[in-house]
């Protein structure tokens, strides 16, 4: 019995310890040079649960390739942050929590249904 008492919490604490840290991070590429001027694009007609991301360049193979403006679905607490050049480094287009952290919103949509579910009484 002792060694069940030892080895449970001995197995849990190296667990934790092999498990990396849980980081938000920014992928970027070291380039030579910046990025070409943006392309002249017309944007389309918004569409319901869509958000527009803008053309831009992306860094493949030693090289910047166009990419499309173009729709993807929604994400709700999230917003396209654009690929940025900055000092030789490219960072990556990426979806990321919005200002003050997609949490929060999550909490207040919590929030908000209990409240709701107060106000029209129900006991559910």
């Amino acid at each position: 019995m002792l060694k069940m008492k030892v080895l449970a919490p001995l197995s849990v604490a190296l667990g934790f310890a092999a498990m990396p840290a849980m980081s938000a991070t920014v992928e970027y590429v070291v380039v030579q040079s910046p990025p070409p001027a943006l392309q002249v694009e017309t944007i389309p007609a918004s569409q319901s649960g869509m958000v527009w991301v803008p053309g831009g360049y992306d860094y493949r193979d030693g090289t910047y390739t166009w990419v499309a403006g173009h729709f993807e679905p929604e994400r709700v607490g999230y917003v396209y942050i654009v690929p940025t050049y900055k000092e030789g480094r490219y960072y990556v287009g990426r979806w990321d929590e919005e200002e003050h952290g997609g949490a929060r919103n999550k909490i207040r949509q919590a929030k908000n249904k209990v409240k709701d579910r107060i106000k029209n009484g129900d006991k559910d």
